[in-house]
Formats: structure tokens, sequence, C-alpha cells
């Protein structure tokens, strides 16, 4: 074999591997762009589940104050402390986050 063609099988050969390296590591960046969208859409449907929980809890916080109880008195019945209590009623009084407003995370953590 001449030596030409040696050299030709050389650069073929690592131009094949270099072309499988990269498919690989695309192949590896969807996947890991995918499962990074997986996480960040079960943590938003999470957040959204738990905002939902905490305004019903609220709404019936609040009802339950309005039975004849003050709202530490009902906090105390739900073995809350008054502030988590205010913050429970005060979403229920927010159906609706408004465009701006406070993301579900922040909701659910009291961050801004």
């Amino acid at each position: 074999m001449a030596m030409n063609e040696i050299r030709q099988q050389a650069r073929k050969s690592a131009a094949e591997r270099v072309a499988r390296l990269r498919q690989q590591r695309a192949d590896l960046v969807k996947k890991q762009e995918e499962l990074s969208a997986t996480v960040m859409t079960a943590l938003a449907e999470r957040d959204a589940v738990i905002v939902d929980a905490e305004r019903r809890a609220g709404a019936a916080l609040k009802e339950l104050a309005s039975s004849g109880l003050s709202l530490a008195q009902a906090a105390q019945w739900c073995d809350l402390v008054d502030k988590e209590a205010a913050r429970l009623v005060k979403l229920a009084a927010h159906p609706t986050t408004p465009a701006g407003g406070p993301t579900a995370r922040e909701t659910v953590s009291g961050e801004r």
C-alpha cells in the first residue's frame, strides 16, 4: 500500500471518529435539554399545586375566622403561627397572580 493511500485511510478514519464523537455529544446535549425541561416543568406544576392548596387553605381559614373566631384563634385551631395564617388569608384574597406579580415559587417561599 502506498504512503498516500495510508494517509488517506488514516484521515478518513479520523474524520469518521470525529463525526461519531460530535454526534454522541449532540445526542447527549439533546438528552440533557429534554431532562432539564422535564425537571423545570415538574417543579412549575408542583409550585402551582402548592399555590392552589395554600389559596384553598387561606379561604377556609378566613371562613373559620368569620365564624366568630379572631384570625389568631383560627390560626391556633389549625396549629399555625399568626404570620403564616395572615399570609394564607392574603393569598386567598388574590385568586390569580397578575402579570408581573410574584411567581409560584416566590409565593411558596415568601421571597421576592
